[in-house]
């Protein structure tokens, strides 16, 4: 079966950067199980649903985040307006 790659793939933070994920370990497993796969998974990638309803994804979401459209944009906008 031919393996399809996620359309966000060249711009997503957490392929082409290291401050979303801590590990190459870690990069490697969300890309094999969510960004070049056998199916296009990557409907299921909380990352490329939430830069499709906002068109823009906060760095703190990784694709098997749980949270909701609503939560995830409360923490962003706590986390910006955030001063110590």
């Amino acid at each position: 079966m031919e393996h399809s790659k996620c359309p966000n793939y060249d711009s997503c933070k957490l392929i082409n950067s290291t401050d979303v994920v801590n590990t190459q370990e870690e990069r490697d497993h969300y890309i094999r199980n969510y960004c070049i796969t056998e199916e296009q998974v990557w409907y299921e990638c909380k990352r490329y649903q939430i830069k499709a309803e906002l068109d823009f994804c906060p760095d703190f979401v990784l694709p098997d985040n749980v949270l909701t459209t609503e939560e995830i944009m409360e923490r962003f906008d706590n986390d910006i307006f955030d001063i110590d």
